[in-house]
Formats: C-alpha cells, sequence, structure tokens
C-alpha cells in the first residue's frame, strides 16, 4: 500500500471528527452554535503560542515512530522510522473515530500487507507499546503530584494503584505466555471452540502460538527496554504543550500543572479508547476545572467540579484538539 492510502484514512478520520464536534456543539447541553464558535474563540486566541505546541506534537508523533521501529526490531521488519510513520498516523486517527481501538488493529495488518511482518509480530510490538504508555503515564503522574501537592490525593493514587494493577497484570501475563504448555492448552481449547469453523479451527490456535512467540521475543530483547527509555519523553513532551496552548487564551499555567492534568488526560483517554472512540468521548463528559481552564471531568478527576461558562466549553474543544 502506498504511503497516501494512510494518511488518506487519517484525513477522513479527521473530517468525521470535525462532524462529530459540530454535532456536539449543536446539540444540549452545549447548545453553542456549532463549529463556527470554535472559530470564534481561535479568532480572538494569540496563535503565536500554538506554534511551540505544534512543534512538540510533531516531535511527539516522531518519537513514537522511533519507539515502533525500535520494537518491531527482533522481527527484522523492513522500513526505517520514516516509512512507519503514515501507517502510525493512520492507526491513530482510526482509534479517535471507531471504538475498541481499532486503530490498534488496523496498524499491524498495514504493517503486512507493507513489509511482509507477521500480523501477530506487528500485534505484539503494539500491545507492548501500550503497555509503556501506561507505565510512562503512571510513572509522571506519580511524580508531578508529589512535586505539586507533595502526596499522592485523588486521581494521583488513582492512577498509582491502576498502574500496580496493570504491572501486575502483564508480569502475569507475562510469564503465562512464556509457559508453552499453558499456550498448548490454550490453542488447543481454541481450537474445539471453533471446531464447527472449518477454516477458524485451525488459524485461532495457530494465531495464539504465534502470537504468544512474537511477545517473547519482544519482551525478552533490550529493545523493550529502549522503547521504554522512550516512552517517558514522548509523553512528557505531549503534556507539555498544554501549557503553550493555554497562553494561546491568556491562561497562565505551569509546566508542572501542565504535564499533571495532561497526563490524566491522556490516561483517561486512552482508558475510555477501550470501549468508545477516543475522538467523541470528550463530547459526552461533564466538565471540571482546574487552574481556571476548563477540561472534561474524565481528564482531572480529582479536582472540584466548578460551573463551566460558554467560553470555558469552547476552550476545552479547542485546547484538547490542537
Amino acid at each position: 500500500m502506498r504511503s497516501r492510502y494512510y494518511y488518506l484514512v487519517a484525513i477522513v478520520s479527521l473530517i468525521l471528527i470535525v462532524l462529530w464536534l459540530h454535532v456536539a456543539l449543536l446539540l444540549p447541553p452545549n447548545n453553542l452554535g456549532g463549529i463556527g464558535a470554535i472559530f470564534v474563540t481561535l479568532a480572538s486566541a494569540n496563535l503565536f503560542w500554538m506554534l511551540p505546541a505544534f512543534g512538540l506534537f510533531g516531535v511527539a508523533y516522531i518519537l513514537r515512530a522511533i519507539r515502533w521501529w525500535v520494537l518491531l526490531r527482533p522481527f527484522q521488519t523492513k522500513g526505517n522510522p520514516a516509512s512507519l510513520f503514515p501507517m502510525l498516523v493512520g492507526g491513530i486517527f482510526l482509534t479517535y473515530v471507531v471504538p475498541l481501538r481499532a486503530g490498534d488493529i488496523a496498524t499491524p495488518y498495514w504493517l503486512r500487507e507493507k513489509t511482509g511482518t507477521r500480523f501477530t509480530s506487528g500485534l505484539a510490538s503494539i500491545l507492548l507499546a501500550r503497555f509503556l504508555d501506561f507505565a510512562s503515564l503512571a510513572l509522571i503522574i506519580v511524580v508531578s503530584a508529589f512535586l505539586l501537592f507533595g502526596a499522592l490525593t485523588g486521581q494521583a493514587m488513582t492512577s498509582l494503584i491502576g498502574g500496580v494493577l496493570l504491572g501486575i497484570a502483564f508480569v502475569i501475563f507475562f510469564f503465562l505466555i512464556r509457559n508453552k504448555k499453558f499456550v498448548a492448552w490454550l490453542s488447543g481449547l481454541l481450537g474445539r471452540l471453533f471446531r464447527p469453523s472449518k477454516m477458524l479451527k485451525d488459524e485461532v490456535p495457530a494465531f495464539v502460538e504465534n502470537f504468544a512467540e512474537d511477545m517473547r521475543k519482544d519482551i525478552g530483547s533490550w529493545n523493550s527496554g529502549i522503547a521504554l527509555l522512550l516512552s517517558v519523553p514522548l509523553w512528557v513532551i505531549e503534556t507539555i504543550k498544554l501549557a503553550f496552548l493555554a497562553l494561546a487564551f491568556s491562561e497562565t499555567i505551569s509546566l508542572l500543572d501542565s504535564i499533571f492534568i495532561s497526563s490524566l488526560s491522556y490516561t483517561g483517554g486512552h482508558l475510555l479508547g477501550l470501549i468508545l472512540p477516543a475522538g467523541i468521548g470528550i463530547f459526552i463528559l461533564p466538565r471540571k476545572s482546574y487552574k481556571g481552564i476548563a477540561f472534561p471531568s474524565f481528564w482531572v478527576l480529582c479536582i472540584p467540579p466548578n460551573a463551566c461558562t460558554r467560553r470555558d466549553l469552547l476552550r476545552i474543544y479547542c485546547l484538547h484538539y490542537f
């Protein structure tokens, strides 16, 4: 497949997000008059401060492509970060408009079509990348909460507990996937369950065995450690951009506050994206505010709710999607 195909997926996804945003601004409880209200709000913003935010956004995506390339090294995947970048972007944007993180399934499929890499190898690399995302965000939330509040409270403590539980679950999963007897038992069980299907009774067990082999190969390599070292600065860069976006609306927010708020945002967004398209979750949730800036409540669960003005609601959409 040509690179422009993946960018086309991203563009179509962006158009759908804009349409949903328009509907969300028309319907209750927002009633803000549609997408035109966004442009009115942006007209009064200082667009100069958006330039560094866009720059950080680009750097973060470049780091994502490099990290994925590192995770794919054990599978001898052809290509480089530049050739992987279009598939990565297409998958991320697809996740914004399709539920159940469908973009994470489409990306390894595209990788197989373009490079011949086994689907389970690509899927193993994506799964490990998502785990590294959660681990990095949990670490950033805990550190920033300590620096801001001197203690773990509210959502910071919830994130720590969630991170620990996720880590324990991943360790259990890792030991199970390394146990060949368990994998053989699981593939045999699935083979019996799918026995009525002539095609699936053989393909599903083979998929499980291949996926287990690829996960062992990826996790057991030094590349996973390098990927973790890339994940932490990646998410620090992603979270700092909020400070510059706030300045565009004449709001002052420290870099530490930006890191704390955005880390909670992305954590909630990843969890919500397991069920809903990530691009519409923001439209259906009540709002809270922090440091005078309004956010969807799943971003900052530890902050008491305040009434949001019409201008606050518009800034939610502007800050989130820019």
